[in-house]
């Protein structure tokens, strides 16, 4: 596997450079809009042909057990994001949530019927995916859900509304959570088109610009109960857990990305840019600043690698994944502001890129749960 994830890597690092980069300003004022003058879902389906995608979806929709491992895991979307994320980040949460989010839930829990139908097309990009639990009542207290799913003769009939929802305006297939008749929460795969779906305009937002997010609103959309995500006896909660476990850790990966990237900047700029004859990189007080960035670099990296050394022993925990998605997070907005700071007035505008990534670095301290819910995980565990 290895192997696979190296040359995965390559291929990210290379369409990130030459693909995403010189077209960063037009994502960004774009925002992915449907029927904009510069789809983002046509560049996310490129690199999955590039990476080969299509075709591990297919084997693996037929036989995850055998063909689904580096679909499967949260290492392949981890590293294309920490690629992606160096070049443009709201262009790489848009990609890890149709591929990690939903395309990996989906093949996952689904039936051989789901995966076939549902998995393959999304992990290969042929459509797009979002993965909705949060709603406008239920943000920071994830499981308040109002969205219901009554049960009917034919199915279900869900009803309710989703909100911040990555990809929800260009999306194609939707895992949305919903509350049973009996109290109970379960996933159900719902498709644009459904009679009753509908999806908001992209937000104006302050940072990840080139991310389209927005809300789903369902009027007694009704689907048969083969919808209904996998086990009908599996707890979603714990589903919805545990894949919001894979996100913190994708995200925590992100801001491993924006610190490469703004201190990559920051040194670059230091070495070149000269004040009272000669290079600010010779100025103790810029000094100081890149040897912090760097040593959030150094943190972060060996939080995400002792990380994947106690998943795979089984080891992982819910305090160690909250606690490394805090700090890294934490350290990913401190060291674009550092990378602000290194470059004057140059850095306020951009030319220079460090102010986009103070700006969607702000994200990553609050998608996937804020900051502080994620300290307050962390304590609950510590006393139990």
């Amino acid at each position: 596997m290895d192997g696979l994830l190296d040359e995965a890597r390559g291929i990210a690092r290379t369409f990130a450079r030459e693909r995403l980069l010189p077209r960063a300003a037009e994502l960004e004022q774009d925002g992915g809009a449907p029927g904009g003058p510069l789809p983002l879902s046509a560049l996310m389906r490129e690199l999955a042909d590039s990476l080969g995608l299509p075709e591990l979806a297919r084997e693996a929709a037929q036989d995850p057990a055998a063909n689904g491992r580096l679909l499967a895991t949260p290492e392949l979307t981890g590293t294309l994001l920490h690629e992606l994320t160096r070049a443009l980040p709201g262009f790489a949460l848009s990609f890890g949530a149709s591929l990690g989010l939903c395309g990996q839930s989906l093949l996952r829990r689904g039936t051989p019927a789901q995966r076939d139908r549902f998995a393959a097309p999304v992990l290969g990009f042929s459509k797009i995916g979002c993965w909705a639990l949060t709603e406008p009542e239920a943000g920071s207290d994830a499981f308040a859900l109002r969205t219901t799913a009554r049960r009917s003769e034919a199915g279900f009939s869900l009803s309710g509304e989703k909100s911040f929802i990555t990809n929800a305006p260009i999306a194609d297939v939707f895992v949305v959570f919903a509350r049973l008749d009996d109290g109970g929460i379960r996933p159900f795969v719902l498709e644009r088109g459904d009679a009753g779906l509908t999806t908001g305009k992209p937000l104006a937002k302050m940072g990840m610009r080139a991310s389209p997010t927005g809300s789903i609103y369902l009027d007694e959309v009704r689907v048969p109960a083969e919808r209904l995500l996998g086990d009908p006896e599996e707890s979603g909660k714990r589903a919805a857990v545990e894949t919001l476990l894979s996100e913190r850790a994708g995200l925590a990966g992100m801001a491993l990305g924006i610190i490469e990237e703004s201190l990559s900047i920051a040194t670059g700029y230091a070495k070149e840019r000269r004040q009272f004859g000669q290079p600010i990189a010779q100025f103790q007080a810029v000094q100081l600043r890149l040897a912090r960035m760097y040593a959030a670099q150094e943190t972060v990296r060996a939080l995400l690698e002792h990380g994947r050394a106690l998943a795979a022993t089984g080891e992982a925990t819910l305090a160690y994944f909250c606690a490394a998605k805090y700090t890294a997070s934490t350290l990913a907005t401190e060291c674009a502001l550092e990378a602000v700071q290194v470059l004057g007035g140059n850095g306020y505008t951009s030319e220079y890129r460090v102010e986009g990534l103070a700006r969607d670095a702000k994200l990553l301290e609050i998608g996937g749960g804020t900051s502080d819910i994620q300290l307050l995980a962390v304590a609950r565990e510590l006393l139990r």
